[in-house]
């Protein structure tokens, strides 16, 4: 699920910079610590985690959406199923079953 870009030929670095309050700082600091990390990582870790939840959510939530569509739009327009596809479907069916019962 480890879904950040990684590649290693040419890694621009770039920074983030977030004003806040000495409050949260120290706040964010500590919890820093606790987990062994710098700020900056903690920061970074912090922001990756909640990017990728979002981004899954509002993507798979876009996905249902265009599903819930085509089902839709299947169920006011369903395709006719032709004699060509039914012939196959008989065929299929009774080719199958051939095969079960021996």
């Amino acid at each position: 699920m480890n879904s950040i870009p990684n590649n290693n030929t040419e890694r621009k670095d770039t920074r983030l910079v977030a004003r806040t309050s000495v409050e949260i700082q120290e706040f964010i600091q500590r919890a820093a610590e606790h987990s062994g990390a710098s700020i900056s990582q903690f920061l970074i870790e912090s922001a990756m985690e909640k990017a990728s939840r979002v981004i899954e959510q509002s993507e798979t939530l876009h996905l249902s959406m265009k599903g819930a569509d085509a089902l839709f739009d299947a169920l006011e327009n369903p395709p006719e199923a032709n004699n060509k596809l039914l012939k196959a479907a008989k065929h299929y069916k009774d080719t199958v079953n051939v095969h079960h019962h021996h």
